[in-house]
């Protein structure tokens, strides 16, 4: 049986993304097939070497326009031909050209307990801010399918996690990704077994 194969979209750090690659090096529920970035200075660059994983770069500027941009990254995935298309800390927003040819095929993980702590420009150690700022009891994790508007597609999993009494944004940022990738990783193996239904 052929393990199924994923693209990984990210712009930053993409430390989630170097763990799902570090998991499924001797344990294969899928495989990541190719990497794609806007960010040059991604940390998918220094992952593609370490793991021998093809990394596409396609930059936002380096296009006429965003249309050419987001057919530019719906080339890419089909040629890869991925079952799902997963988005870690990717901060462009997904065209519809892309949404059109993978619907509910592109899942991606928020630091919160959405629809809380959303939307455009809500992202990474922002979240986190807001969380401490507003004095929430709880955040957490949620993973979604990606639709045309920011954090508002279907909910397929959420994890609850309690805020700390005294602890920075910083402390519950580090505390929320740990649990996050965790989450992330076993959310996607339950897609792809089907415990957990796309819509």
């Amino acid at each position: 049986m052929i393990n199924p194969s994923l693209v990984a979209l990210a712009s930053g750090k993409a430390s989630t993304i170097d763990f799902f690659c570090e998991k499924t090096l001797h344990r294969k529920p899928f495989y990541i097939k190719a990497l794609i970035t806007e960010n040059p200075r991604s940390g998918l660059v220094k992952i593609s070497k370490k793991f021998n994983i093809p990394c596409h770069i396609v930059e936002l500027k380096k296009n006429k326009d965003f249309s050419s941009w987001d057919k530019k990254i719906c080339h890419l995935l089909l040629h890869y031909k991925p079952r799902l298309v997963l988005l870690a800390g990717f901060l462009k927003k997904i065209g519809p050209v892309v949404l059109n040819e993978f619907p509910n095929r592109i899942i991606n993980s928020h630091p919160s307990l959405l629809p809380g702590f959303s939307g455009p420009g809500m992202y990474g150690s922002k979240v986190h801010q807001a969380v401490i700022r507003e004095g929430a009891s709880y955040t957490g994790v949620s993973i979604h399918v990606v639709n045309a508007d920011y954090d508002e597609g279907p909910l397929l999993a959420q994890k609850k996690i309690p805020v700390k009494t005294g602890e920075t944004a910083l402390e519950l940022e580090k505390r929320v990704k740990k649990q996050e990738k965790i989450f992330y990783f076993e959310t996607v193996v339950k897609i792809l077994s089907g415990e957990i239904l796309l819509p």
